[in-house]
Parts: structure tokens; C-alpha cells; sequence
């Protein structure tokens, strides 16, 4: 952990301890006074299910708590309960975990998370609101950890990662840090922070034992894994005399390399591929591919014949997508310096690899597919947007299943999902992805469905960062409520534009080395 984390941690915790102060002291409370209820507790590794007592301990909450032995027990690991403090420590796989009675702060390892109810003491011991087990303990363990309300069960088992752990080769000027994986996986690395580098592995499930360093060598000082919904972030603390960097994956794609070079010995050459799935991060000074974002290609989705989902309120997803277009390109071009291509301005029918091919021809600089979902769920809402890879989830391929519903069935799907590792955008097309995503979420409110990956047949081609963004369920009556919303459409767009722009913005300062 780095000073200043370690600083801002510090501060955290005694914001935290004193806010704890003024918290009501936890009374034990008598078991008449409290519903109980006995749960499933089902390990993963194959030994039998058991049960442990559930206890609401608060009046009138809906809150279920679960006494700190049975959560000892059932994880099987260690604990140490110091009554005097009355504080209980347990230690899962590679955290140090200490509870509080009367407080709501958690402090792990690496965090102080606050729970909704504190931790209360009873008959003797500290019981733990079932938050903490349903909600955090999956963040902070990679253990499979999921509990289940329809039969109040709560299933406990290893985690298989595809993320395995690392190491670290030190030569005389160059340290190269490889990250082990079972198989080849997306990624990209954020060098904005001085001294830092974040590695961002997309679908990836990290051992966090393997993955952490504590102790320098070579040009790493320290590595700090953090364990995401639906991707890893490891972020690497180098040395001072670290200058410059560049990253790649091995032939087999099962390792990720990152070389790091101390100053001053010249620029890096462009590095030699070592297989299909190379992902290039070069100083500004040397990147042979420069991202000048000053002709934007917008993909109006579905059109004339095709007129991909239908909504709940009769509205079509081809006339969703082709609004929003049309706004894009009046506010963009409502700058001097940006021009806009629509692969179609009015309702007409188009394969999927025109759409490329007119952006391609057009010589477009980023390439954004604008679509809507539908599920048959009707509660499932949101924004998500997706750069082209391989899926990590079914309900990803699933998506990509539908908008590439109009393909010829002859076209090889598995060409097209290897052929992405290819893209030598992906990196500037993730990074496209999460500045769109996070945009449209800020300025909109949506629920954030997340940065993604699957195999898009309409983005296979471009020759530049290319996404496709889903920009809510028409299935969903709130959500279609909006997309039919000329006012929303517009303030869709400007979003929208204005994450283009910040994206331009960060590829010239890349591009100038004053990033």
C-alpha cells in the first residue's frame, strides 16, 4: 500500500471509529425477546450441508444476524474474540477481517466498509448482520460465497480462478511482471496516476494470495489486487526509477507481461508479437498508432426491415437508435472541429458489415453502435456498453446472440471471436467504452449494467476504437418511458458527445506526451 493509501486509509478509519462513538451500546438480548430461524449452510468441497440459527436481534428490522462462531465455523477459519474490546478478528484466505460490537465499520485488510446495522452482541458473543456475509464478504474473499433467500441457504465453496498469481523477473535496466492465467483474457492498463499502473483483466477471477506483493523487486514496489464484479484490478506501484513500460501477452495468451524500463536509456521499440492476443501500451513517444479523433462514426442499430426489439409502449428499436444518432450528430457538429459520419440517417436496411465498411471508407477515427435491449424480464433495466472480445458471461453472449441475429448462419462465429484479439484498438476501445459508459451514467441516472465484453459482428472490422452501447431495455416500462422521450434523446446525446470528446481529449494528450 502507498503512502498516500495508506494515509487516506488511516484518516478513513478514525472518521469512521469516531462516527462509531456515538453509536447506542449493543445489549445482549434475551431469545424470547427474538425471532429465530435455522439456515442451510452447503460447502462447496463436498463435506455434508449443516445448519446455523439466523436471529433477528433488532425490533421491528428486517435484519437477519448470524452469531461470529457460526461464520468461523462455516468458513472454517480461525478466529480471535477479545472480550475486553470486544472486537472479534477472523482471517479469510489472505484478510485480516475485525468486527466491532455496537460499531458498522468492517476493517479489512485494504478497506473500512460501513455495514447498514451494526454488529450486536448476544448470549455472550458478536453476531454479524447477514449484509456482511451477502453483500461484502464476496469483495473480499475469492471463494465462492452466495446466499440465497428463496431457501434461506447460504452456499460456501473455493473459487476456481483463471487468474492464478505472478511473478516477477528482475534484470539489470528491465523488470518484466507476469500475471499467470488459465486462459486468455482481455485487458488494458491505465498509466494516468504518476508512478502507478492499474491493469484492468476483464472476466478475470484473481487468487488474491497470489496476485499480492508487499515486498519490492526490481522496478515493482508493490502490487495490490481488488477483486471486481465482473473484472480484476491490480494496481502496481513502481519504482522511481521506472520510465517507461510496455505490456503483451504470451503466445498461448495465458500470461500477461508487463516490462517496465528504467530511465533513461532511449525509447522502447515497438515490441515483437509474441502470439494473437498482443495488447500494446507504449509511452506516448513511441506508440506507432495514434488515435486523432476528428471524424466520428455513428451505427444507428437495426433499420428498414430489420427493426430489431419492440418495447412495451409499441416503440422499435430502429427508431430509438437512429433519434439518438441524429442528436449525436448535431451536437458534435456543432464544434468546428469533428465531423460525423451516420452509417444511415433515415430508415433503411443494412448488413452489419456495411456499417464497417462505411466507416472504414470514411476513414472514421472512433466507430459507436447505438442499440437497446430487451429481455424477457421485464424488471431488467439499465445502460451497458461493450467493446469487442469474447464473452465472459451467457447473459453477454446472449446479447451478442441477438444483434447478430441478421448474419448470414455461415459466417464462422469462432473466426470472428478470435479474430477481435487481433484488433490492435481494444485497449483504446475499452477505454472508449468505460468513457461512454460512465457518462451516460453520470448525466442520466441510469442503472449501471457495466463495461463489457462479447463477440459483436457489427464491430469486427472497423479499423479504429470501435463500441457498441445499449442504451436501456425496451422491455422495461421505465426504461422505454425514456427512450421514447425526444428531450431524453437529447440529453442521451450530449452525454454521449461529451464522453467522445473526453475520450479525444485523453488520445491527444497521449498523442503530445502531456498526458
Amino acid at each position: 500500500m502507498s503512502t498516500g493509501t495508506m494515509k487516506q486509509f488511516a484518516l478513513g478509519a478514525c472518521v469512521l471509529m469516531a462516527a462509531n462513538l456515538f453509536l447506542p451500546r449493543a445489549i445482549a438480548q434475551d431469545d424470547s425477546q427474538v425471532e429465530a430461524r435455522s439456515a442451510r449452510v452447503v460447502p462447496g468441497d463436498g463435506r455434508p450441508s449443516s445448519s446455523i440459527t439466523m436471529k433477528r436481534l433488532e425490533p421491528g428490522s428486517q435484519e437477519w444476524f448470524l452469531a461470529g462462531s457460526d461464520l468461523a465455523d462455516a468458513l472454517q477459519v480461525g478466529r480471535y474474540w477479545r472480550a475486553d474490546v470486544r472486537k472479534l478478528v477472523i482471517r479469510v484466505d489472505d484478510q485480516r477481517i475485525t468486527f466491532t460490537v455496537g460499531a458498522r465499520s468492517v476493517v479489512g485488510t485494504d478497506q473500512t466498509i460501513l455495514l447498514r446495522t451494526p454488529v450486536r452482541f448476544h448470549q455472550g458473543e458478536p453476531w454479524i448482520p447477514l449484509e456482511f456475509v451477502k453483500t461484502i464478504l464476496p469483495q473480499l474473499t475469492s471463494r465462492v460465497v452466495r446466499w440465497n433467500d428463496a431457501d434461506f441457504s447460504l452456499v460456501l465453496g473455493q473459487q476456481s480462478f483463471n487468474v492464478s498469481g505472478h511473478r516477477v523477473e528482475s534484470g539489470e535496466t528491465t523488470t518484466e511482471l507476469i500475471i499467470e492465467m488459465t486462459a486468455p483474457l482481455a485487458f488494458r492498463v491505465d498509466d494516468s496516476r504518476a508512478g502507478v499502473l492499474v491493469l484492468k483483466v476483464y472476466g478475470a477471477r484473481g487468487n488474491m494470495a497470489g496476485l499480492r506483493r508487499t515486498t519490492p523487486r526490481g522496478l515493482i514496489d508493490a502490487i495490490t489486487p481488488k477483486q471486481e464484479r465482473d473484472h480484476l484490478l491490480l494496481e502496481i506501484e513502481l519504482s522511481e526509477l521506472a520510465a517507461k513500460y510496455q505490456s503483451s501477452s504470451s503466445k498461448d495468451g495465458n500470461r500477461i507481461v508487463l516490462s517496465v524500463e528504467q530511465s533513461p536509456v532511449g525509447t522502447i521499440p515497438d515490441p515483437v508479437p509474441r502470439g494473437p492476443h498482443l495488447v500494446q501500451t507504449l509511452p506516448p513517444e513511441a506508440r506507432a498508432r495514434e488515435v486523432n479523433v476528428r471524424k466520428v462514426v455513428i451505427d444507428p442499430g437495426h433499420g428498414g426491415a430489420d427493426m430489431g426489439g419492440e418495447g412495451v409502449n409499441g416503440l422499435f428499436e430502429k427508431d430509438v437508435t437512429l433519434a439518438i444518432a441524429l442528436e449525436v450528430k448535431r451536437i458534435l457538429e456543432g464544434r468546428h472541429d469533428i465531423q460525423v459520419v451516420l452509417t444511415r440517417d433515415s430508415d433503411e436496411t443494412l448488413g452489419l458489415v456495411q456499417r464497417t465498411e462505411i466507416a472504414n471508407q470514411n476513414q472514421g477515427d472512433v466507430f459507436i453502435s447505438i442499440h437497446a435491449n430487451s429481455w424477457y424480464d421485464r424488471t431488467a433495466r439499465g445502460i451497458e456498453t461493450y467493446f469487442l472480445s469474447p464473452a465472459k458471461t451467457e447473459w453477454d453472449a446472449q446479447v451478442a446472440r441477438t444483434e447478430n441475429a441478421s448474419i448470414d448462419q455461415a459466417e464462422d462465429l469462432d473466426f470472428i471471436l478470435w479474430d477481435l484479439v487481433q484488433n490492435v484498438f481494444i485497449q483504446e476501445s475499452a477505454t472508449l467504452a468505460e468513457a461512454v459508459q460512465n457518462g451516460l451514467i453520470s448525466d442520466l441516472g441510469m442503472r449501471n449494467r457495466g463495461v463489457k465484453q462479447a463477440g459483436f459482428r457489427v464491430l469486427v472490422g472497423a479499423f479504429m476504437p470501435a463500441i457498441l452501447v445499449e442504451v436501456g431495455f425496451l422491455s422495461n416500462q421505465a426504461d422505454a418511458n425514456k427512450l421514447a422521450d425526444g428531450a431524453y434523446h437529447r440529453q442521451m446525446a450530449q452525454a454521449m458527445a461529451d464522453a467522445i470528446l473526453d475520450f479525444r481529449a485523453r488520445m491527444d494528450a497521449v498523442r503530445q506526451g502531456t498526458r
